[in-house]
């Protein structure tokens, strides 16, 4: 010990306890300059008072002291950069990012080029081109699917089978795929450039001139149409698609592949072989995705393609995910700006680099835009090309875009990388947990901003077989059940608009007024209310003169023939183009298949329907009866045989207004004035109630329709139009059919999904067949042929929450023509005026299992249904306490409940009762399309709903600045923006469904007519602010409320939570704040809770206009009256509307605050 100690004081220069006694003076948290100056004063006062002991400012050691100061504080700001520079989550320097996520095997994306594909429009060529009949097509412009012309797809695939390389006819091409579920097929045209196969064009999109590029495509082993690599003196490619909904689908046709950005290249010698050889490309915006090196003999030819390695987590030239045969590789590494660096490897596990290389790659526009159809119209290709004998020929095309594109994206923001790099790190880049569905395609993209990701299994299925998706969405399902019940509900519904200039209230009409005109509901209610006119007594009958295909001429006979329309003075005169006629047998036979057969066959019917297609003159040729050229003068779209008997006449129902009725509306909105619009059936025209003449009664007349007493009499209107002197109310009619299962079936149904059926020529529809066996209860005999219902929409109620026990239905119209084939279905299932009180179906109230309200069916025999209260004698001894009773008079239509001990009736709202009939037997059908099909040998099918950030940020400036509502991505186009970086990361047992986001927009004008509400508010009267700064400072915090990152798919809205935002932000500015549905017909409570389905995200669209300043909360601010209930519920009945409020109360100097627990 003693040696230790005389070494350490005699030879060691730093003892290090002495070391450690300092530290222990030092103050190790100073790096500010004052601090650090203040601490070495401190420290030498302590330390060396009789050395140092002169602090006056002029003083030379207070100088030093202060540089020292300096440059500690110096070196302090560069260690702690530098330290900060070491760490992902601090690095700031793009350089510093991008070296930290490579650590982590992250690969920074660089832009992405926007990528779609252009449908040729139109195509000719110079060279003699003849079609089947001997046409010659030289310089003649092609139409696709040209309605005019009935052989375009002969004389479309004729020019392109001239202009295609050899062995390339149509039905022979290069390529073959089926990409999700469309088949395509790669043609290549004999193009004659020496240079890229690719053609570049110019297009203004969002304001800014952008050069895009058609280069060539294929499907090789990819589950998308990709661009090929590109070879100089090759031909460009084109594909054809079809996807089964005829030729009029934006999906079939002829395509080329587009990106947008300009092909560069760049040549470059390797002189001598080395091991992790790096090659820097100084050009900036080099996109992520096209880059393709290829090795060059001696002549400056291509000897061979080197392979990149995929951008993937893990992946370098070393080590990647590529096949070992496989050794020319490299792979490419983001520098700032969007340079490049190529890195070879090191010659054990791939080739090193010896000769003359070139390398292609695009630079793109470095930003994010959509591209939507109107910006790519009739954009002109001209493509010379080399026919079969060697001539030059020119073939031009023009191509259109039919689907929106979202997929250009910006470089990947510093922030980005920091969020996904551990992500990526911890998914590993691949896709096998349900969790790493939900990260891994966030961090592939910076486009997609949201993304749910749902598991349905469909394992054991034969590879033989098309799989069967349980769920009905993907492939076709036909159910029988025997609990349906079938009813139909007729109600008022309104909505509300404000408008500030002409073109505004012309938007309005037509895309929220005449609109409705065109919904299955308006036409269900006009032959409702409007009945048939009878022609019973006319005796006459049908003389059918030719027949074909779905044509039937001739004309009708009484002994003569009969005029017809504006001729005739019976109920004939409705029989007018577009009217329907139903007619019964002469005789005891029946109708079945356009022939009258034995009366009892089976499937036979005992009348027919048809619609007026055209009538010739008075219908009758003066009497003549049919026409010089042998055909008739009546046009039925249906064949109907001879001698059938004219029953009744539907006359044509209109659904669309004439110029000068909407010029009279729109002058009407202008002046503020109420009015009502009503069908005038005898001139089959839609015309104005004044407001002298319109009734104020809800129930509908057609007593005084027309009437111009000035006693407001007439209750015929279909839109009631009323307003408080800024913000109009629409009322308006409807009538629906409602098909429910009790509980062995449940439907599916997409209202946005058609299918054609290219064969038929018609779109097949999902639908509700009531068996034939179901009896007819007058006669007790069955109905002897199916009942045949469409599948119109789903039911959804106020809180966004879809039925799927129920569907709306419609009568069943086979050739979409509008008008339906045989309005009486429901007249012939439930026969609802015969023994009327045992043609109601009942539903009672229960708390779901999200704590709403809602209704479920109830058994008819718990009711005593009689048509009015006056004719039931009530009594102890013949009724038991709490029985029901339903008086269905249509100035009553109420149920109640008896009390015994009173011996009275009381109202109950815990019921309700629809005209219908129950225990049906029936047979559900639903249709997929052929879009997506199921890969029968996976187990797991994964539907990946995304939301991408262009679509977002469009649909946002849409519902503030109005103009076109942005289109979402077609499935399809979500494929191929994707496909390529998800796909290769999935199980090998999953298969992706891509689906785009659906926004449920809550609140404004844009929303859904149940979802619409005024935000009304009481503002603190010791304020000095204005009443529009309220106003817009509430709608800031509503859109901070809804703003992308609050919510995801599938969340419940609660109003509690929104007042308690609002009034966070604006007090004490805001006393109180009420939100007040514009539906009349909903109840207390009914948006207190919103859901949306596992595939929408909630927005707002409120503006300001649907914000009103009151000055105190009371029943006609409220516009409340009669019955509020106090609890939530998504039944729509007869009470008006109540509110839900939030707020705080202040009285003298003092305040109190709370919030209500109730909300709409």
């Amino acid at each position: 010990m003693a040696t230790t100690d005389r070494q350490n004081r005699l030879l060691v220069a730093e003892d290090w306890r002495k070391i450690y006694q300092a530290f222990q003076q030092a103050d190790f948290k100073s790096y500010d300059f004052e601090t650090l100056r203040r601490t070495m004063v401190s420290y030498l006062r302590e330390n060396y008072p009789d050395d140092f002991n002169d602090f006056v400012e002029s003083s030379e050691y207070v100088a030093l002291i202060d540089l020292i100061a300096y440059v500690a504080q110096a070196l302090s700001f560069r260690v702690d950069l530098n330290a900060r520079e070491n760490f992902l989550e601090t690095a700031e320097r793009r350089n510093s990012v991008l070296r930290l996520a490579r650590l982590i095997n992250y690969n920074a994306k660089r832009n992405k080029p926007a990528t779609g594909l252009l449908k040729i429009d139109s195509i000719s060529t110079t060279q003699d081109v003849n079609d089947s009949s001997g046409t010659n097509l030289a310089n003649s412009n092609i139409i696709w699917n040209d309605s005019a012309n009935s052989n375009y797809r002969e004389q479309f695939t004729a020019i392109l089978n001239a202009a295609n390389q050899s062995g390339q006819l149509f039905g022979k091409p290069r390529e073959t795929a089926s990409i999700g579920g469309i088949d395509t097929e790669v043609y290549t045209l004999s193009s004659n450039q020496l240079d890229l196969p690719i053609f570049s064009f110019t297009k203004s999109v969002g304001g800014i001139g952008r050069t895009f590029e058609i280069v060539p495509s294929t499907t090789i082993d990819s589950d998308a149409i990709y661009e090929a690599s590109p070879v100089p003196g090759t031909g460009l490619t084109y594909t054809y698609r079809s996807d089964g909904s005829g030729d009029s689908s934006n999906n079939t046709g002829f395509f080329f592949l587009f990106k947008q950005g300009t092909m560069l290249n760049e040549e470059f010698t390797v002189d001598t072989a080395i091991t992790n050889y790096v090659k820097s490309f100084a050009t900036s915006n080099v996109n992520d995705t096209d880059i393709f090196l290829y090795k060059l003999d001696q002549f400056g030819q291509f000897a061979e393609a080197w392979k990149k390695v995929p951008s993937l987590s893990g992946n370098n030239a070393i080590y990647n995910s590529l096949s070992k045969s496989e050794r020319n590789t490299y792979n490419v590494v983001t520098k700032n700006d969007d340079a490049i660096d190529l890195v070879f490897g090191d010659g054990n596990f791939s080739n090193l680099p010896l000769g003359n290389f070139r390398l292609y790659y695009r630079t793109s526009d470095n930003a994010k835009y959509a591209i939507q159809p109107a910006d790519m119209q009739n954009i002109q290709l001209t493509v010379p090309y080399t026919d079969a004998n060697g001539a030059q020929q020119t073939l031009s095309m023009s191509v259109s875009l039919k689907s929106s594109v979202y997929n250009a994206a910006a470089k990947e923001s510093n922030d980005s990388i920091k969020e996904k790099a551990p992500q990526v790190y911890y998914s590993q880049n691949r896709m096998i947990t349900a969790e790493d569905y939900q990260v891994v395609p966030l961090s592939t993209s910076q486009e997609i901003v949201k993304v749910r990701s749902v598991n349905r299994s469909a394992s054991g299925i034969s590879r033989a077989k098309e799989i069967l998706d349980p769920t009905g969405a993907y492939s076709n399902v036909s159910v029988f059940a025997e609990d349906g019940i079938l009813y139909r509900e007729e109600s008022t519904e309104q909505f509300t608009f404000t408008f500030n200039n002409r073109s505004e209230i012309q938007t309005i009409v037509d895309s929220s007024v005449e609109a409705k005109l065109k919904q299955a509901y308006a036409r269900h209610f006009y032959y409702f209310k409007y009945g048939t006119k009878d022609v019973s007594t006319l005796s006459a009958t049908w003389n059918s003169t030719t027949t074909s295909t779905n044509t039937n001429t001739g004309y009708i006979t009484s002994g003569g023939a009969l005029v017809l329309g504006d001729f005739a003075t019976s109920n004939l005169k409705y029989a007018k183009a577009g009217a329907i006629i139903k007619f019964t047998s002469p005789d005891t036979r029946e109708f079945l298949n356009d022939k009258l057969v034995t009366a009892g066959t089976d499937n036979a019917e005992d009348r027919a329907w048809t619609k007026i297609g055209a009538v010739s003159g008075d219908g009758a040729n003066g009497g003549v009866g049919n026409l010089e050229s042998g055909l008739g003068p009546v046009t039925l779209s249906n064949i109907i045989p001879d001698g059938s008997v004219i029953n009744a006449i539907i006359p044509n129902f209109t659904t669309s207004f004439s110029t000068t009725l909407e010029s009279n509306i729109i002058d009407r909105i202008e002046a503020y004035e109420d009015f009502g619009i009503r069908y005038d059936v005898d001139t089959e025209t839609w015309k104005v109630i004044t407001s002298t003449n319109l009734s104020t009664s809800a129930v509908f007349s057609l007593n005084d329709t027309g009437s111009t007493a000035g006693t407001n009499l007439d209750a015929s209107w279909w839109f009631k139009f009323t307003n408080d002197g800024n913000t109009y109310t629409v009322q308006y009619r409807k009538l629906d059919y409602i098909f429910e299962s009790e509980s062995q079936n449940k439907f599916h149904y997409d209202l946005d999904e058609r299918i054609y059926d290219y064969k038929t020529g018609k779109s097949v529809k999902d639908s509700v067949k009531i068996l034939k066996t179901n009896s007819i209860v007058s006669t007790g005999n069955s109905i002897g042929y199916p009942i045949t219902w469409q599948v119109v929409d789903v039911v959804t109620e106020a809180d966004g929450f879809n039925d799927n026990r129920k569907v709306k239905v419609g009568f069943f119209d086979d050739d979409d023509d509008g008008v339906v084939d045989n309005p009486e279905l429901f007249d012939i299932v439930v026969e609802p005026t015969l023994s009327e009180s045992t043609k109601f179906v009942f539903f009672e109230k229960y708390i779901s299992y999200d704590t709403i309200e809602r209704f479920r069916p109830y058994a008819a025999t718990n009711f005593v249904v009689s048509e009015n209260e006056a004719d039931i004698t009530l009594s102890s001894t013949t009724y038991s306490d709490n029985q029901l009773f339903y008086f269905y008079a249509s100035d009553e239509d109420v149920i109640k409940k008896y009390s015994s001990s009173t011996n009275t009736l009381s109202t109950t709202t815990d019921y309700r009762a629809r005209r219908g009939r129950s225990s049906l037997s029936f047979q559900y059908k639903h249709n997929a399309g052929q879009e997506t099909r199921i890969d029968p040998s996976v187990s797991n099918i994964v539907d990946v709903y995304l939301l991408e950030r262009t679509y977002d940020n469009l649909f946002r400036i849409w519902l503030q600045d109005g103009g076109t509502k942005p289109i979402t991505s077609t499935t399809d186009q979500l494929r191929i923006n994707y496909a390529g970086t998800l796909n290769p990361l999935k199980s090998l047992s999953d298969q992706i469904v891509y689906h785009p986001v659906k926004y449920k927009i809550l609140f404004g004008t844009n929303a859904d007519e149940e979802l619409q509400a005024t935000f009304k508010v009481v503002k603190n009267t010791k304020t000095n602010i204005t009443d529009a700064v309220i106003k817009t400072r509430v709608i800031a915090a509503i859109n901070e409320f809804f703003a992308l990152d609050n919510w995801d798919f599938g969340d419940t809205f609660y109003f509690t939570e929104l007042a308690a935002y609002i009034h966070n932000q604006l007090a004490p500015d805001l006393l109180t704040a009420v939100i007040v549905p514009n539906q009349s017909g909903q109840t207390f409570g009914s948006l207190f809770q919103i859901n949306c389905a596992a595939d929408e995200i909630f927005i707002s669209g409120a503006t300001v206009d649907d914000v009103s300043i009151i000055s105190a909360l009371g029943a006609n601010q409220l516009a409340a009256s009669g019955t509020v209930v106090t609890s939530t519920s998504t039944a729509t009945t007869n009470t008006t509307s109540g509110s839900a409020v939030s707020g705080s109360t202040t009285t003298g100097s003092g305040s109190s605050s709370g919030s209500s627990g109730a909300g709409y």
